[in-house]
């Protein structure tokens, strides 16, 4: 079943262009990874500090993957320290509503 995955966060003063950047070369390496369908970064309209990264996967496992990969090579911990809240992740069973 594919999922929806929603990775969001507010970014410190500033990093914004730099976490937009990170975002710009990493997704390359994510759209190409097994199972991912689709991800898009979006800020918030009136906080602009708060973002949203929307993903798509085949399945919970294939995301499982991909953030095991990302845990390994560093990325999670960047964006981490990029963060003043977050990032949280959660996941979601799209349906065929």
């Amino acid at each position: 079943m594919s999922v929806s995955v929603l990775l969001s966060g507010k970014l410190k003063d500033g990093l914004i262009d730099q976490f937009t950047a990170i975002c710009t070369e990493a997704f390359q390496v994510t759209r190409a990874f097994d199972g991912c369908q689709n991800i898009n970064l979006t800020f918030h309209v009136n906080e602009i500090h708060k973002f949203v990264l929307t993903e798509v996967w085949d399945s919970k496992e294939h995301y499982e993957k991909y953030l095991a990969f990302r845990t390994e090579d560093g990325t999670i911990a960047a964006v981490t320290e990029m963060c003043v809240d977050g990032p949280n992740i959660d996941i979601f069973n799209i349906t065929d509503a």
